[in-house]
């Protein structure tokens, strides 16, 4: 390694505390203020190490018959003399000491999630966060309303939506403290909203599908709508909360959103594809109560559904089961 270098002080976890351009030498590393670096560790000498450039232009460290010797971290071996390579840490007390050329390759500079927008600044805004929750509070409500059959009173309702609203707190909570460790910010309000905007949208959306497949009654329409909305909206989530949580470029995030959803939603689906018992009685439609005037497709005649059940009309249950019987004695 020749000159100049960077010397970087790192603390304990490893950490950058400051960096120092040298580019004459001697320089003298130590605790004492008549040093070229100063060393804020009661660990280190007075003066620990001289680092020094030799015939070849090798920069060499020595150490200065330190009390507590100069290491090599990987391996952790004590020198009293060391040719000083490019990204090498040593130690000298408590501090680790890295140095680096001045071509070394800086990391990409990081998004900036703080910058000043309108729509920056509405989503994180303490005061439209309750407003949001109380509309995702509402829609959870008017579905489950429409969606009971029987008389409903509004403690019921409270009560049913009152989980996933807790749900929502808690989860809007460990994004914030994502978005702390990572980016310093406690952005609270905007993942509050984020989430509550997703969710009311997307039991929106939900309701929309069952009236689409009502309106254009074929079968297994809203299903197939709501796998798309399902790994739509979860892409969604976790793309606006890894945005603002953490220093990943946009692509990036793209990918790792897209691959949780698909992880999450076919997950989910298989769960429910097992778990589903061989008969059941939910029906195909579904069973949320519409107006008739909706209907845009003409309905079927009474002469094609008696044609269509005629086979199952003239089917023998005697026959069957004695052909059955047949096979297994076979």
């Amino acid at each position: 390694m020749e000159a100049p270098i960077i010397i970087e002080v790192l603390d304990r976890f490893g950490k950058v505390k400051e960096r120092h351009k040298v580019t004459q030498f001697p320089v003298r590393i130590g605790r004492s203020y008549k040093n070229d670096i100063i060393i804020d560790d009661n660990y280190v000498s007075a003066e620990h190490v001289e680092l020094m450039v030799d015939g070849d232009g090798h920069i060499m460290a020595t150490d200065l018959h330190s009390d507590n010797g100069m290491f090599t971290v990987h391996p952790v071996i004590r020198h009293d003399i060391l040719t000083v390579k490019d990204d090498q840490r040593i130690r000298i007390g408590h501090t680790d000491l890295r140095f680096r050329s001045e071509n070394f390759s800086v990391s990409e500079t990081f998004f900036d999630h703080g910058r000043p927008s309108q729509w920056h600044l509405i989503m994180t805004n303490g005061l439209i966060l309750p407003l949001i929750w109380l509309l995702t509070a509402g829609i959870l409500m008017a579905n489950q309303y429409f969606m009971t059959t029987r008389e409903v009173h509004f403690n019921t309702l409270l009560a049913s939506v009152l989980p996933v609203l807790i749900v929502i707190v808690v989860w809007t909570f460990i994004w914030a403290v994502i978005s702390k460790i990572i980016t310093h910010k406690f952005y609270f309000a905007y993942h509050g909203i984020h989430v509550g905007l997703l969710l009311s949208g997307f039991y929106f959306i939900e309701l929309s599908f069952e009236y689409l497949e009502f309106i254009f009654p074929v079968n297994g329409l809203q299903a197939v709508l709501t796998v798309f909305s399902d790994l739509a909206f979860t892409g969604l989530l976790f793309y606006g909360h890894l945005r603002q949580s953490t220093h990943f470029r946009k692509r990036k995030t793209k990918v790792i959103s897209t691959v949780i959803a698909s992880l999450i939603v076919g997950v989910a689906y298989l769960i429910s594809f097992v778990n589903q018992p061989q008969y059941s009685g939910q029906p195909d439609y579904s069973g949320l109560i519409k107006p008739p005037a909706f209907v845009m497709m003409e309905p079927s005649s009474s002469e094609e559904f008696f044609a269509n059940t005629k086979e199952l009309a003239d089917f023998d249950i005697d026959n069957s089961n004695e052909e059955t019987k047949n096979e297994e004695s076979k």
